[in-house]
């Protein structure tokens, strides 16, 4: 009875692992999203301003939005690093828990056969 208690309680903790995990890329993947998202509306700026440079406005005004653009450029990669290490560990996970299970399973078919 302590051996299924002991799996049991594997299994809810692999779950609960698995949930903190996909739960954090798909947080980085919306960070990465909105960053984007960000950085299209500095695009739009940085283009309409350009316009108006050329109308009138000095060159000393698209500064601005190139520091933005700059800053989500690094936000990005930032995030797709941080993106790239979460998902390097669920698959080292993934890995883990085949072996662990592969190991379980022979060890069951050994207790079940009498080894």
């Amino acid at each position: 009875m302590s051996d299924i208690t002991e799996k049991i309680a594997d299994v809810v903790t692999t779950v609960t692992d698995k949930a903190r995990e996909y739960g954090e890329v798909a947080r980085l993947q919306a960070l990465i999203t909105a960053e984007e998202a960000k950085k299209q509306e500095y695009y739009y700026k940085l283009g309409k301003k350009y316009y108006e440079f050329y109308k009138d406005a000095p060159a000393s005004d698209l500064s601005e939005f190139m520091t933005k653009l700059v800053a989500a450029d690094e936000k990005i990669a930032d995030y797709k690093e941080d993106l790239k290490a979460a998902s390097s560990k669920e698959a080292a996970n993934e890995n883990e828990e085949s072996a662990a299970k592969e190991t379980a399973d022979e060890e069951t078919a050994n207790e079940e056969t009498g080894e």
